[in-house]
């Protein structure tokens, strides 16, 4: 706008005046019109930012698409981490509705895919009472259900 300005000035200065003044009329005429459009230039954005808030597609300028990309990232991995913590607390709990052992007498490690989204490998740990159960059939139970290696340890 300054620029804008400083240029119309200048074109008024260097420009002649002309036979009665009649050059400088249309000088002064054509660098109005000059000033007035670049005033309302900016208008055009702000119509056009006002009719996007109307219809709800507002962006504000703090907003990143990096930000929302790191956010849904974070959230992922939450979720995927809820889900892994679920899956090990309902595989302990299915154990011990299974084989009829005492809470907290069997735990259970589970090693995932390197995608995340499948177990690869369960260890199943057994202490207390539970060391007396047929390590071959929780393992076999384990290994149909999950269709995964199986390994059973006894703390």
């Amino acid at each position: 706008m300054l620029a804008a300005s400083l240029v119309a000035t200048l074109v008024s200065l260097l420009s002649p005046d002309g036979e009665r003044g009649g050059v400088a009329k249309h000088t002064r005429l054509l660098t109005s019109l000059f000033l007035v459009c670049v005033m309302i230039a900016p208008l055009r954005g702000a119509i056009s930012a006002l009719q996007n808030w109307q219809n709800g597609e507002i962006t504000l300028p703090w907003q990143e698409d990096v930000e929302e990309n790191e956010y849904q990232e974070d959230m992922q991995e939450a979720l995927d981490t809820a889900s892994r913590d679920y899956f090990t607390k309902m595989m302990t709990q299915t154990l011990e509705q299974k084989f009829l052992m005492d809470v907290g007498d069997v735990r259970c490690a589970v090693h995932w895919s390197d995608g995340g989204s499948s177990p690869e490998k369960v260890t199943v740990i057994l202490s207390g009472s539970a060391i007396w159960k047929d390590p071959k059939e929780i393992q076999s139970f384990v290994t149909s259900l999950l269709s995964c290696e199986c390994a059973v340890a006894i703390e």
